[in-house]
């Protein structure tokens, strides 16, 4: 059934309605970033040309982070026992340092066009850039809401994060469309103003997905919450006297978790493999997203 990639956002098969869209979506990033770049430069507005690299950095990060989960959902395999789910933390690792060093370049140049909008030795922007920056606002708006869709019901810390990058692009040419105007009200710092605003965001944003990818890659323990939601499932199940070990890290978008389970020391081993079973079961019925629950049973005595 075919369907607007835009029209699918919090629906039941918002998943389906993704493998269909994912690169058509993608590759929208990369056509309005070449709008914006054609409006900037008509209209000499330095916000809407920095808006233009926001979009060329979503069509690349987007694009990466379609691969990524691609490659991140093929199933294990002798090679690769657990699977290729960090591919998604080492995109994003690049993307980080890639988006960080461009942001850097782009905040020192724009910091001293703000210095020569003070002096008024820059032109003002045409207002045709106005409109530039309200489609921009709409367009990432939306594009926002079906990445979380999608990055949500697929457990994706890429999509989610790219779907973050989207949310912060909507204000920033909410900022742009006032910057403009304000520039043709005689305020000629405010568009080179916006653009410093925009490089910081924008490295903040890099500074979050470098954290994050580096979490993952290096194995980073899941959040305190999730291991108390697991201790919590454990303890529900009949048998489990105590857990003496808990220990969960996510590979892309899946959950990996090692136990050591404690049962009563009178139990035959098969008993006590079968409680183990129960808290493997428990644990995938109640937490989304496990891929897999490995445990040991020990005795356990007074």
């Amino acid at each position: 059934m075919p369907r607007s990639a835009l029209t699918c956002l919090d629906t039941p098969d918002c998943v389906g309605c993704g493998d269909q869209t994912l690169l058509l979506v993608t590759f929208f990033n990369l056509l309005l970033a070449g709008f914006l770049a054609v409006v900037g430069l008509v209209s000499g507005s330095e916000a809407i040309l920095v808006s233009s690299l926001y979009s060329i950095k979503d069509f690349i990060t987007s694009l990466v982070a379609v691969i990524g989960l691609k490659v991140s959902e093929k199933p294990a395999d002798w090679r690769h026992p657990y699977g290729y789910g960090k591919i998604e933390f080492v995109a994003m690792l690049l993307i980080g340092v890639v988006l960080i060093i461009a942001s850097l370049f782009l905040f020192f140049n724009s910091i001293k066009d703000v210095w020569e909008g003070f002096q008024g030795r820059i032109p003002v922007p045409n207002l045709i850039a106005v409109l530039g920056g309200a489609i921009s606002v709409i367009a990432n708006f939306r594009l926002y809401r079906y990445w979380q869709c999608v990055g949500t019901r697929r457990n994706s810390p890429a999509i989610l994060s790219n779907a973050n990058h989207h949310h912060s692009d909507t204000f920033s040419a909410l900022f742009v469309v006032l910057a403009v105007i304000g520039s043709n009200l005689g305020f000629l710092f405010l568009d080179p103003l916006v653009a410093v605003i925009e490089t910081i965001d924008l490295m903040y944003l890099s500074g979050k997905m470098l954290k994050e990818a580096l979490q993952g890659t290096l194995d980073s323990a899941v959040n305190p919450e999730v291991r108390k939601r697991i201790e919590s499932v454990i303890r529900l199940v009949p048998g489990v006297r105590r857990v003496s070990k808990i220990n969960a890290r996510r590979l892309g978008h899946d959950l990996w978790i090692d136990l050591t389970l404690m049962v009563d020391f009178d139990l035959s081993a098969a008993e006590g493999y079968q409680i183990g079973l129960q808290v493997r079961d428990s644990l995938m019925k109640a937490i989304d997203h496990i891929a897999q629950v490995n445990f040991s049973i020990e005795p356990y005595r007074l």
